[in-house]
């Protein structure tokens, strides 16, 4: 049996996003179970995990992104539309801009004056318009399905 690369690559779409997926409710159960800080201490412990639980619910996120933008293999996996795939390929490259963009805008605050905290509202909406993008993408996916088997 002869396997191409799109045959190799394909299978890996539904298991990349998945892996993502595991990721992105182990982060959401560990911060939501995560108990205070002691009321003696600084808290210090307790950011640096919240930290590491950020930085590994954006890698989550970034794997459930590139697996739904890794194209289906023959027979198997979800097939997206080129307009669901662009909405996938934001949501890949936005965390990228969020993360570079609050670092310019920290860089540049005291040179931005009054719009530092604007350029940091531009940040964010960048950076929570991604996981919408994925929804949307999704979402736009199950209603072509659902309104092909009606």
């Amino acid at each position: 049996m002869r396997w191409s690369l799109r045959t190799v690559l394909g299978s890996l779409q539904l298991p990349v996003a998945g892996a993502g997926v595991a990721l992105l409710a182990f982060v959401w159960w560990t911060a939501a179970t995560m108990p205070p800080p002691p009321p003696g201490s600084d808290g210090f412990a307790h950011g640096l995990a919240g930290f590491f639980l950020l930085v590994f619910g954006v890698v989550g996120f970034v794997l459930l992104a590139g697996g739904l933008l890794i194209p289906p293999g023959p027979g198997y996996g979800v097939h997206f539309t080129r307009r669901q795939r662009w909405l996938f390929a934001y949501a890949l490259v936005a965390p990228a801009l969020a993360v570079g963009g609050f670092l310019a805008t920290v860089v540049l605050s005291a040179g931005l004056g009054g719009l530092g905290g604007l350029a940091g509202s531009a940040v964010s909406l960048v950076a929570l318009t991604a996981p919408l993008a994925v929804l949307v993408g999704v979402g736009w996916r199950g209603a072509q399905v659902a309104a092909a088997r009606l």
